[in-house]
């Protein structure tokens, strides 16, 4: 097994893009961890056994992060290291703050009222704006290399994964 790298890309053979092949990401993982799996280790000196450990730490971190999109941005925003982007890229235009309000009142309406399919078409809406955020983020990123609209991409991912969840909790406490 080679060394860790700080490239979770390189790591698993990727080229460093938004756009990857989650398939090959998968193989190259369920290879890295075959190798670095205890049981091949076991004869190894206390040293390398750490050492495997800690490489297999790395790689199930890098596998974390390289499959989710927002954390995959990020990884690319950060291996940029643009000043810009983590000064401004925490701030969002006021026209998606307001959006944000809307949808957090939408919600609470529909848990107030029960409302399964007001919640249900709530969460089909937000696949939609979210799959819209991802195609932005790899135009962002794969193609203009711009990495504050990258950055701002992101910040708004966040926030619909949060009312994602915010969805998914609401309808699994209520009775179908």
């Amino acid at each position: 097994m080679e060394t860790a790298t700080s490239n979770y890309f390189e790591l698993f053979g990727l080229p460093p893009r938004f756009s990857i092949d989650l398939g090959t990401l998968e193989s190259a993982f369920l290879r890295l961890q075959g190798e670095l799996h205890p049981d091949r280790h076991v004869s190894n000196s206390e040293m390398e056994r750490r050492i495997a450990l800690q490489l297999s730490t790395t790689v199930n971190d890098a596998y974390r992060t390289l499959r989710h999109p927002t954390s995959r941005a990020q990884c690319l925003i950060d291996m940029a290291e643009q000043p810009e982007t983590k000064k401004s890229g925490t701030t969002v235009p006021p026209a998606f703050l307001m959006a944000q309000m809307e949808w957090r009142e939408t919600i609470e309406s529909a848990c107030a009222a029960q409302d399964i399919l007001k919640l249900e078409e709530l969460a089909r809406r937000l696949r939609s704006e979210m799959t819209l955020h991802e195609k932005n983020l790899a135009d962002a990123l794969d193609t203009r290399c711009d990495f504050h609209a990258a950055a701002m991409q992101v910040n708004e991912l966040r926030f619909y994964e949060r009312l994602r969840t915010e969805i998914d909790d609401a309808l699994d406490t209520m009775d179908y």
